[in-house]
């Protein structure tokens, strides 16, 4: 959950202190993403909130010689993933964004018509809830110097999306819909916090994060934190 300050400046997820965000790609669970992403800190936590960052292009080459099926898997089949957007927007949840907000519309065939464009497949619950699947996507990026990236949202959809391991490997999938297995999606949470840094703000710090090659994520925090953002594509 975001809440916009100017057209293209929004505040970091504003998602419970208490709740950690786990390691993604800015939007890389949709098939529009930007390429950098422009951090401020204007106000420090008192304690924690630090945003980990991780080189994708390290988490690949670990998990090509420790897992080379999975890899193969990811490259071949691409995932996709599964999430239900809120009638309303739910500012207690990181991925409390209601489905007019995150797609910009105000009427369900609205939302239709960019669903059906994307080429996602999409149901509407009793609840007035919009659960989507999304087109196969990659979930490993070539980069223009010839390396690869684990370039997914996959570490933050088994680790944040969905209570309990059975909610979490519902929300995500290979291309062909079948199952990814728990033990190589715990090999990529392990090596993702392995090759992790946390930078530690400071008000009036800026930091100017390269989205094709490096995940990020929020640690928990004491004390009242805004960090802003801005997109570029």
């Amino acid at each position: 959950m975001r809440v916009n300050v100017t057209p293209r400046v929004f505040t970091a997820n504003e998602a419970p202190p208490e709740a950690g965000i786990y390691l993604h790609h800015e939007m890389a669970q949709t098939p529009i993403y930007p390429s950098r992403l422009l951090f401020y800190c204007e106000i420090a936590a008192q304690n924690g909130g630090e945003t980990p960052l991780c080189r994708s292009d390290c988490v690949v080459d670990a998990l090509t010689e420790r897992a080379p099926n999975f890899v193969d898997r990811l490259e071949r089949l691409g995932v996709r993933y599964r999430h239900t957007m809120p009638g309303e927007n739910d500012p207690q949840s990181g991925q409390g964004r209601s489905w007019k907000s995150t797609l910009s519309v105000e009427t369900r065939e609205a939302a239709e018509a960019k669903l059906a464009k994307l080429g996602y497949d999409w149901r509407w619950t009793d609840e007035g809830a919009l659960a989507v699947t999304t087109p196969v996507l990659p979930a490993i990026r070539s980069l223009p110097d010839g390396s690869r990236s684990f370039f997914n949202q996959l570490i933050a959809a088994w680790r944040g999306w969905a209570a309990g391991p059975e909610a979490a490997a519902r929300s995500i999938a290979y291309g062909d819909g079948s199952a990814i297995d728990a033990g190589d999606m715990a090999l990529a949470v392990e090596l993702g916090e392995a090759f992790s840094h946390d930078l530690a703000w400071q008000a009036g710090d800026i930091a100017l994060v390269d989205n094709f090659r490096v995940m990020h994520g929020r640690r928990p925090f004491e004390g009242k934190r805004r960090v802003l953002a801005s997109l570029i594509a």
